[in-house]
């Protein structure tokens, strides 16, 4: 028989399946800007959580909405998101009506549009307070594009008062140079001295073509009016021609045009230029002895010796890397394989030490190590339990209300505003108690990224929560790959977020290209995968696991050339794919660090799902070491037992 708190349960959901519908009338009812049915809507809607939003549409409706109206509600809603959308807009609708001082009400200095920027100052002029018109205007002069044509009326009456000095004229070419705005920079010569015209020249020629400084004798980066510009010119020299720029490193220094204490910064750019374009010892060139001591030229000198297999070589710069360089894994590991390919006894005994000590660590490095050990990663899973009473509390907070009534009617993006509005100013405590609730919700990627921002890394169950199984198992099956894998892509690509979309037009779960997906469903026989298609998990899964199952045919079952060839193409893997290396330095020496710290994640995810599971595979598999060079070495000595060593340790 059903209780009375089910009964009351059943009751408050009818209730609000019942004013989800009268506000979704109410909402397009403001919408459309005819309010009389508006009022009756609201006073029979109650109590609902999503009450303002209808005001909200009602005055967003009405360009002409009273200043005072649209004020009280930005006063009455202060932390919600849709106040800072509301006053924007309002910004916008008074100086699209040319009303500068209604405007001045509701502009915001944080307000980056570049139109509403130049009415705000043009408004300073108009309300009659030049000190303040001229702070503004020349905010909007110091800017490497061009303004819009807005700015020209608070620019005219600004110069006319004297504010466009010599300095502000020069400081304004040199940001546009340095933005490679060279149309408005050519136009903002005329505002030039004589003397700064000529200076112009000569640095629009060098930032255009480097090579040029060795014929510029005047420059002196001690000169205020050359640094800038000459310092672009330099470091481009030094990473493009960095035979040529060593020399004039050099020249400058003692002819003291160019500071001691600034010279390094380029000497270093150089160095890891010629490092990066050839495999030349960092012994056969001609530096000052203090840039060989470099963090950054340390650690570019390691990266070469793993790049050409050369272990052995890492143990002595290793040794002149900072303290907390030294500590950190990536170094401790590498540490620990030099060690083992010294091949002696001690050598051995101390790189097995440090590897006991990284397999503690759930990271890339440590599950390596525990590989090198023949022993399953430690998962280190401390998730901390939330109590009832904690959830009930958040979610009883009316921000969390309007989420979750947003996230009812279907508008995830209104709801992701405001739970991320919400979570601002939250403790580490909150954030945790904020990742349970969204668990619960099945809202993967907001309850990842809270524990992110808390930093409880060890919250591991719902870190790595189990999205989408069902989906995820028929994929993987149908297409080839294990399933741990493509779920360790999700996760690492969107945190299992659907309606994800990447700078570069990549959507959903899985990240996948709309040109991709329908390369795959060409293959498949399948209908064509529209865009939208895409933000919906079944299809996205399906596309993205199929593509992943084609990538892993190419390479031979190898998930490590695969994963690289999902990150920046097949193209790209293969002609990787030809640097001979043992595999763990194979993955070290992928050109893009974002290829190579996708790899490495994918890796770790898959494991870390996989041992979640009760699997515990590893997270390289034997197979796919034997198809890089040297798979003899690699997790083939047998470490003695932590009795054997103790003496050691």
């Amino acid at each position: 028989m059903p209780t009375a708190r089910a009964h009351e349960h059943l009751g408050f959901e009818i209730k609000r399946y019942q004013q989800r519908q009268i506000f979704l009338a109410a909402r397009e009812e403001a919408r459309s800007g005819k309010l009389s049915n508006v009022n009756r809507l609201l006073a029979s809607i109650g109590d609902y959580p999503l009450k303002s939003y209808i005001i909200f549409e009602a005055l967003l409706a009405r360009p002409r909405s009273k200043d005072d109206d649209v004020l009280r509600f930005l006063d009455d809603h202060p932390r919600h998101p849709i106040s800072h959308r509301l006053q924007k807009r309002f910004t916008d609708y008074r100086r699209q009506q040319n009303r500068p001082e209604s405007f001045l009400k509701f502009y915001q200095p944080s307000n980056r549009d570049a139109e509403n920027g130049c009415f705000h100052a043009w408004s300073l002029w108009q309300s009659g307070d030049p000190p303040a018109a001229m702070r503004a205007t020349e905010q909007l002069w110091l800017t490497g594009t061009s303004q819009p044509k807005q700015c020209d009326r608070p620019f005219a009456l600004w110069r006319k008062q004297g504010g466009l000095t010599p300095i502000l004229a020069w400081q304004r070419f040199e940001l546009a140079l340095l933005a490679g705005e060279s149309r408005l920079a050519r136009y903002l010569e005329r505002y030039l001295s004589d003397s700064q015209r000529e200076l112009a020249k000569l640095f629009t020629q060098v930032i255009k073509k480097p090579t040029r400084l060795t014929q510029f004798s005047q420059l002196d980066l001690n000169n205020p009016l050359h640094q800038k510009l000459g310092g672009r010119a330099l470091s481009k020299l030094s990473s493009q021609k960095p035979d040529i720029a060593g020399p004039l490193i050099q020249q400058m220094t003692v002819e003291g045009r160019l500071a001691l204490s600034d010279a390094k910064q380029y000497w270093v750019a150089s160095v890891l230029s010629q490092l990066r374009q050839a495999d030349l010892p960092l012994s056969d060139l001609d530096l000052p002895t203090d840039i060989y001591n470099q963090p950054a030229v340390i650690e570019a000198q390691l990266k070469q010796f793993i790049r050409l297999g050369q272990f052995s070589a890492l143990l002595n710069w290793l040794d002149r890397l900072g303290p907390e360089s030294q500590k950190l894994l990536q170094w401790q590991y590498w540490k620990a394989r030099a060690l083992l390919a010294q091949g002696s006894p001690s050598s051995q005994s101390t790189a097995i030490d440090l590897l006991r000590a990284l397999a503690t660590q759930r990271d890339y490095y440590g599950y390596l190590s525990a590989q090198w050990l023949n022993q399953p990663g430690n998962l280190q899973d401390r998730s901390t339990s939330i109590s009832p009473s904690q959830l009930l509390d958040l979610a009883a907070a009316p921000a969390v209300q309007r989420t979750y009534e947003l996230r009812a009617i279907g508008d995830v993006t209104a709801a992701r505003r405001e739970w991320l509005s919400l979570l601002t100013g939250f403790s580490n405590t909150e954030l945790r108690i904020a990742s349970a609730l969204a668990s619960r919700w099945r809202w993967y990627d907001m309850a990842i990224q809270a524990h992110a921002k808390a930093e409880s890394w060890d919250e591991v169950e719902e870190r790595f929560p189990e999205a989408y199984p069902e989906l995820f198992q028929e994929a993987a099956l149908t297409y080839g790959v294990p399933p741990y894998l493509a779920i360790g892509v999700a996760r690492r690509e969107s945190a299992f977020w659907a309606d994800a979309i990447s700078p570069v037009g990549a959507l959903g779960v899985m990240q996948v290209m709309p040109t991709t997906a329908n390369l795959v469903a060409k293959r498949l026989e399948i209908d064509p995968i529209e865009p939208e298609d895409l933000s919906r998990p079944d299809k996205n899964i399906q596309i993205g696991t199929a593509y992943l199952g084609n990538l892993l045919q190419q390479f031979n079952g190898n998930r490590v050339l695969a994963l690289a060839a999902y990150n920046a193409g097949p193209t790209r893997a293969k002609r990787w794919r030809k640097n001979r290396l043992p595999i763990d330095a194979w993955i070290e020496s992928i050109p893009f660090a974002e290829t190579r710290a996708y790899v490495k994640n994918v890796l770790l995810y898959a494991a870390i799902y996989s041992q979640k599971s009760g699997l515990a595979e590893p997270l390289i598999y034997p197979y796919e070491v034997s198809q890089f060079a040297q798979p003899e070495t690699l997790f083939s000595f047998s470490p003695p037992s932590a009795d054997a060593t103790a003496g050691n340790l």
